[in-house]
């Protein structure tokens, strides 16, 4: 067996047998590790409360050639966000973070921009940036550093170009369409128009701590969640779950996702 050591965010566990914990991270120059903590549900002294969801850690694992399930060796501490999700929208939040980046971080490959854009993510969540926007902008980056952001210039259906004045359709796992084309295609379109197309020009030129906390646009349900949520369910080709958690964490609450 060979020993790699790497920063690492623990995305989340699962059972194994009775005493075993399958565990998920994200490393900086490893991608995505899967590892088995053995006895971690039987002892909690050998990993303390190093397993959970979101903490920031120095992880040491083994591997075995041609296995992508390794053995957990060893866990340090580096960061812990966990005093900020004992409020359920917050959790629920970094559910939806964690799901996402298990979706699309590629296994066994470096990926250091995905690991810093969790980072900030997180520091920007316990610094009280708003819900959605957060998760707008996780998904808008996450897009963008895989190459799968769709390309507002042109419509996705007849390739042609899109003026600046021009409306633009979303239809959801297709990207951005013209007029024509929505038209012609299936329901469920939305409109992109400025104060849409405003928001992603904020995701793309600010850092997630600079970004105003609230935004109608940024709303579940709008043309800017069609557009980067149905990119990456398409990609995924299923429904992410957490997000059907965080909107009603956030309903409960009352905050309604920081919308007006």
């Amino acid at each position: 067996m060979q020993q790699a050591r790497d920063q690492a965010f623990v995305l989340r566990t699962m059972a194994l047998g009775d005493a075993d914990l399958i565990v998920t991270l994200l490393t900086e120059q490893h991608g995505k590790v899967r590892a088995v903590a053995r006895s971690a549900r039987r002892s909690r002294k050998r990993f303390g409360g190093l397993l959970e969801p979101m903490t920031q850690v120095q992880a040491a694992w083994s591997e075995k050639a041609g296995r992508e399930l390794h053995r957990l060796d060893e866990l340090d501490a580096v960061r812990s966000f966990a005093a900020m999700q004992a409020d359920p929208a917050t959790q629920a939040v970094c559910a939806c973070l964690s799901e996402i980046s298990d979706q699309f971080v590629h296994m066994g490959e470096a990926e250091p921009k995905s690991f810093r854009l969790l980072r900030a993510a997180l520091e920007a969540l316990e610094s009280g940036a708003g819900a959605w926007m957060t998760v707008r902008y996780f998904e808008y980056w996450t897009l963008r550093l895989h190459g799968l952001l769709p390309d507002l210039s042109a419509c996705a259906e007849c390739e042609e170009p899109l003026a600046p004045e021009r409306a633009r359709h979303v239809l959801r796992g297709h990207g951005v369409v013209c007029a024509t084309c929505a038209a012609a295609g299936e329901a469920g379109q939305s409109l992109l128009g400025q104060p849409e197309r405003g928001l992603l020009e904020l995701l793309r030129t600010r850092p997630p701590r600079e970004l105003p906390r609230a935004s109608d646009a940024a709303r579940p349900g709008g043309a800017v969640e069609t557009l980067l949520r149905g990119t990456l369910e398409a990609f995924a080709e299923r429904r992410l779950r957490s997000y059907r958690h965080l909107r009603a964490a956030l309903d409960y609450d009352g905050t309604q996702g920081d919308t007006a």
